[in-house]
């Protein structure tokens, strides 16, 4: 359990940038990040491959999102 939690720390440092989308909420980006997720993960069968997140980032910026730095 400890190495989990130290694991997910490290992992979390990682993330440089964010979801932003002018005038949206919350509300609005877990609304789109959900159905992206159903779009480029269906059929993966627990196994998420680089391709799957790549298509998820390309639905959201799709759908008018962009990354900012944090």
């Amino acid at each position: 359990m400890r190495y989990l939690f130290a694991a997910i720390l490290l992992l979390s440092g990682c993330a440089t940038w964010h979801w932003e989308k002018r005038g949206a909420s919350a509300a609005d980006y877990e609304a789109d990040e959900k159905y992206c997720k159903l779009q480029a993960y269906s059929g993966a069968d627990g196994m998420v491959t680089k391709a799957h997140v790549r298509r998820m980032h390309d639905c959201l910026a799709a759908r008018g999102w962009r990354k900012v730095d944090n």
